[in-house]
């Protein structure tokens, strides 16, 4: 059965003709004669089509078309009508070169005179919608267009006095002109405006009255004060004495915001004694509406004229009944901050109160504003009065309440002493979704806690954060939503650079504290006579070194940390770089390092052997890899490069020749995915258990050694989802965000492929063959471009990673394991990996200077994918 004998009584919207400009479409679509709701769809776009056409076309077509919709007999298409009238006069004032000179606007009387006629319809639709539109183009009008027309305009709609529909319409049009426009001509809201609204303030009919208080209260924000004061707030002062309780109770909600256009004397005096009749009012209603109002009243009004009544009723309605609870908790801290903590005795009970109430909502409500009452109330009455308010939210049986304090735990940490901030955070353990497969729960509150990991970490100690902090950001890097997983791998990241700072600068104190004891022992034994430390006397050294010599047989030698050997996986590989292990020499006749200061040169070299595994485990023990000792001659960057090259292409190869085997395998692996999902749980208990003995005898060369380790093997035991996290991580680590920076420049590459012409071709020359050649003569100028981007946006203007920072092992090492990512089979982690890459070389181009980074740039360059050859060429937006 067709359309047409479903629907027999109607018309069908005809096919639309893509080739009509919007213009033309109007004219035949809008007009009379098609469906109803393809009409109104076109007349809904008629400011669009004003927009795109020329003053003359909308002046002659669109207004004489307007003209005949608006004696339209249908409602729908009368209110459509009204609706466009008013984005259309700015539209049209804005192609007219006479509005300066004119004062005004000559269409906005056009649209005025249509828009009268909408005001006086029947149907309330399209009065409202005619009088929104008014009052989107009054301040367009000419200043005699505006006094006579627009105020004639107001005069005929309030011309029969008993026509109710027509006087609402009147005090609604009035009211949003004020409140729209009014600002702009105060002198008409005092001449025009102010006199009918009084008037209609005295109408008979309530419902008139009713309407009449909105106006009053936006005309007090445009009249004179003298006005304000005399015959607006009389007018407003009989309404809160009427008879109808209806208009009493609207008079009571605008308390507040009548307030906040009068004087002071004129709130003291005659406003107040208002809101006190009101509250004793004989209907609930009213007296609900006073209430309600206390709050914003306190918040607005001089501390000096607050009286003990408004405060008793503000601190009552914390246990009232209804919504008054909730109104007590949303203005409480800007109560607070007004009144001043003189008046903190009363307000605690209302605090104790909230946190005892039946309402969710209004816990909720507490909660959310927890952080700002206490970075009011200060250090000193904190522990005593929020505290325990604080622990009884965070335990609420509803989740909201909990999740509320969760939102703002960052400032919230920041106004609690140092030695209150730790149990706050045992929130952390329950934010992770419970449940296998795809159960995100509710990831949104997850993000928004990754998100102030690294402003928590800095609030909070080496115990805290290794008992608490660190567990919960390792597992949200886990976390089964994309968007929780990256912002805790940045968060993580800037974390581990402040942890190595803080090493380094404590690793450089010990050695500083060491040389001046042993000049200050050197200064001691000096025999009498001699002055200055002992190295300036040679002639006593060879007497010490035999009791320095026993000292260090003692201590044992200082082993070299060298990464662990283990079995290659298919597609990963370390890539080792010059700098990424130096071994540490013992100079002849120095005091030997502490055992602390040597603890925590292993575990940076530990940290750094972990991070060079970040690709995966490296190849099969053999005697020349394992030949790391002093005097190792550095390699040449020629060998460097080229095996580089030969790196990625393996890794792009291996996939490659694995693509016929990997169906049975990734079968096999999901079921073992699946029994291992049903171990999630106890691993994660065991990493916390583990975790939280980081804070008994961690230094933070020790947390950034278990962070990398933890890193290297989610980067390793997962999917690409874990890689894209681990590059994350490593983001975040070697590019310091810049404040000031709006948009990363261009990367030092070329756009187009650095040889073979086409990317294909380049792809190709990375074989066997000619890798070494073309990755030979594609660094030069990767160096040259290299320079010039260094010559347009000079270093010192982004951030740079303190110089022990980039030269530690670690740094060196998590790079390194970034760069052996170029090769992998997934496209959107070499597209991180370019991103990456691209902008290191502008940021930090010190780190970027290595050969190995060159080559990865170069293959990525060439690669396949359209996106990761954009990124590694700089033409793509990258990391900021």
């Amino acid at each position: 059965m067709s359309l047409e004998e479903h629907f027999p009584d109607t018309a069908l919207p005809a096919e639309v003709n893509v080739g009509l400009s919007p213009l033309q479409a109007v004219m035949e679509w809008a007009a009379e004669g098609n469906p109803p709701g393809q009409r109104v769809a076109y007349i809904l776009s008629i400011p669009a089509a004003a927009a795109e056409s020329s003053l003359g076309e909308a002046r002659n077509v669109l207004l004489p078309l307007l003209s005949q919709l608006a004696f339209d007999d249908h409602p729908d298409v009368k209110q459509a009508t009204a609706e466009v009238l008013g984005p259309l006069g700015p539209i049209l004032a804005g192609k007219d070169p006479e509005l300066v000179e004119m004062g005004g606007s000559a269409d906005a009387m056009d649209l005025l005179v249509l828009s009268h006629r909408l005001l006086q319809d029947a149907e309330r639709g399209v009065q409202e919608a005619a009088a929104s539109s008014v009052a989107m183009f009054a301040g367009l009008l000419t200043r005699e267009h505006r006094n006579e027309h627009l105020s004639a305009v107001v005069d005929a709609l309030m011309h029969s006095y008993d026509d109710e529909q027509m006087q609402e319409c009147a005090v609604d049009l009035l009211a949003k002109v004020v409140a729209v426009s009014g600002r702009s001509f105060p002198d008409w809201c005092e001449a025009c405006a102010l006199p009918r609204m009084l008037r209609l303030a005295m109408h008979r009919d309530y419902s008139i009255r009713v309407h009449s208080v909105a106006g009053l209260v936006q005309l007090a924000a445009c009249v004179p004060e003298a006005e304000r004061t005399g015959p607006l707030l009389s007018a407003y002062a009989d309404l809160c004495a009427d008879q109808v309780w209806s208009v009493r109770q609207d008079c009571a909600g605008e308390l507040a915001a009548m307030a906040a256009h009068l004087p002071r004397q004129a709130v003291r005096d005659r406003l107040l004694p208002l809101w006190l009749a009101l509250a004793g009012d004989v209907s609930a209603w009213v007296q609900t509406a006073a209430h309600r109002q206390a709050g914003p009243l306190l918040a607005s009004i001089s501390p000096e004229d607050c009286t003990e009544e408004l405060l008793e009723v503000f601190v009552s309605a914390a246990s009232g009944a209804a919504t008054l609870p909730e109104a007590c908790a949303h203005f409480l801290p800007a109560v607070l901050h007004n009144l001043g903590m003189q008046r903190w005795p009363q307000l605690r009970e209302a605090v104790a109160s909230l946190a005892a109430s039946d309402s969710a909502a209004t816990r909720v409500m507490l909660a959310g504003s927890m952080h700002q009452l206490a970075a009011m109330v200060g250090p000193s009455l904190v522990v005593a009065d929020l505290l325990p308010v604080i622990q009884v939210l965070s335990s609420d049986e509803h989740q909201a309440v909990s999740d509320a304090l969760a939102v703002n735990i960052c400032p919230l940490l920041a106004a609690l002493p140092p030695s209150a901030r730790l149990p706050q955070l045992a929130f952390l353990a329950r934010i992770h979704p419970s449940g296998g497969g795809g159960a995100c729960g509710p990831w949104r509150m997850r993000l928004v806690i990754a998100q102030q990991l690294s402003a928590i970490a800095a609030l909070l100690g080496k115990q805290g954060l290794a008992e608490a902090l660190l567990p919960a950001t390792l597992r949200l890097c886990e976390d089964p939503v994309a968007a929780v997983r990256e912002a805790a791998a940045a968060q993580l990241g800037l974390m581990v650079g402040g942890l190595l700072a803080q090493a380094e600068a404590q690793q450089a104190e010990q050695q500083e504290g060491q040389g001046e004891e042993q000049e200050g022992q050197g200064e001691e034994q000096a025999p009498p006579g001699q002055e200055g430390p002992l190295e300036d006397q040679p002639e006593q050294q060879p007497a010490q070194q035999p009791e320095q010599q026993e000292q260090q047989g003692q201590q044992g030698p200082q082993p070299q940390q060298c990464p662990p050997k283990q079995a290659e996986e298919p597609g990963e590989r370390v890539m080792h770089g010059a700098g990424s292990e130096q071994p540490r020499q013992v100079q002849e006749g120095s005091e030997p390092a502490s055992k602390e200061a040597q603890a925590e040169e292993e575990q940076l070299d530990g940290g750094s052997a972990a991070a060079a595994a970040a690709a995966a485990a490296p190849a099969a023990e053999d005697e020349e890899d394992s030949k790391l000792v002093e005097g190792r001659p550095e390699p040449d960057a020629a060998s460097i490069v080229a095996g580089a090259a030969e790196l990625l292409e393996q890794q792009g190869e291996q996939p490659r020749a694995q693509q016929e085997g990997e169906q049975p395998q990734e079968q096999e692996q999901g079921k073992q995915q699946q029994e291992q999902q049903q171990q999630v749980q106890q691993e994660q208990d065991a990493a916390d258990a583990q975790a939280v003995q980081w804070g008994a005898t961690a230094n933070p060369a020790a947390v950034v050694q278990q962070i990398v380790q933890h890193m290297v093997e989610l980067q390793r035991s997962g999917g690409y989802r874990a890689r894209q996290t681990y590059i994350a991580f490593c983001t975040a680590l070697l590019l310091p965000k810049a404040a000031a920076a709006a948009a990363l420049p261009l990367s030092a590459l070329p756009a187009t492929p650095p040889a073979g012409g086409t990317a294909h071709a380049a792809t190709n020359s990375l074989g066997d063959t000619g890798q070494a050649t073309v990755t030979e003569s594609a660094a030069p100028a990767a160096a040259a471009a290299q320079q010039e981007a260094g010559a347009i946006l000079p270093a010192p203007q982004w951030p740079q990673l303190e110089k022990a920072v980039a030269s530690s092992g670690t740094v060196l090492g998590l790079l390194e394991g970034a760069v052996a990512l170029a090769g992998d089979r997934v496209p959107n982690v070499r597209l991180g990996v370019a991103r990456l890459l691209a902008a290191l070389t502008v940021q930090q181009p010190g780190l970027a200077a290595g050969p190995t980074v060159t080559a990865a740039l170069v293959a990525l360059a060439a690669d396949g994918d359209r996106d990761v050859q954009q990124a590694a060429a700089g033409r793509a937006p990258a990391v900021l």
